[in-house]
């Protein structure tokens, strides 16, 4: 196994691992292994039971449902650090979700049995594991409030306020995947980015790069009572 490859350097990059004391990130990496996936293979579907915590090594994962009329939901796109199904660790039901690489990728997994154990003997790991299901649920209950709430404008300009780094944001993956993850067709997110360049808000640098110019009306559009 190449270097990049171990587990460790794969549990090492998750925030709810990297204040363990060194004991406990040894126990981590004992029941931990790697598994390579290409493009469009699935770490899981809908209906299964899921064993493992998996982290995102290198690569990118697509998560998604899908609605009775079989239109497809972006729920979240994960890269280097990122885990998922950790549900499992609280609950034995069927995910209800899918999990498909996006690219070649290498994930990390942590078999749940075990790692129970040691959330166990460890109140500092349980309490971050809970955190962290906080955060997502946070980010669940927004997403909510973006489908129903929230018009096509400010959709789009809370997407690229929450990418937004020093004023620069850059897609990590496609316009069609962004897109559903905000409940619209691509022509109609591509439309918007359009409409935000037009009104000086942004400037459209090419298809993965866009150069936020004014913050404040994005914050506007989102926020219309925002003083």
């Amino acid at each position: 196994m190449t270097k990049d490859l171990e587990p460790s350097n794969c549990i090492k990059a998750v925030p709810i691992f990297k204040n363990l004391n060194e004991k406990e990130l040894d126990e981590i990496i004992m029941i931990s292994n790697h598994q390579k996936l290409d493009k469009g293979d699935f770490i899981y579907t809908a209906g299964e039971y899921i064993k493992s915590l998996y982290v995102v090594h290198r690569g990118k994962i697509k998560m998604t449902r899908y609605a009775e009329d079989g239109k497809e939901q972006v729920i979240r796109i994960l890269s280097h650090g990122d885990f998922l199904g950790e549900l499992a660790l609280f609950n034995d039901s069927k995910v209800n979700t899918y999990a498909e690489a996006l690219e070649p990728t290498v994930i990390c997994l942590v078999e749940n049995k075990r790692l129970k154990k040691l959330m166990a003997e460890s109140p500092a790991l349980s309490f971050k594991m809970l955190n962290e299901l906080s955060n997502r649920l946070e980010k669940a209950e927004a997403l909510i409030e973006y489908h129903h709430l929230y018009s096509a404008e400010a959709k789009v300009s809370r997407l690229l306020l929450d990418l937004q780094k020093d004023g620069m944001v850059k897609f990590h993956t496609t316009k069609v995947n962004l897109a559903s993850q905000l409940g619209m067709t691509p022509e109609t997110f591509s439309r918007k980015l359009k409409a935000l360049d037009d009104l000086g808000y942004i400037e459209i640098m090419n298809n993965k790069f866009v150069k936020i110019k004014d913050m404040y009306q994005l914050e506007l559009l989102i926020n219309p009572d925002h003083i």
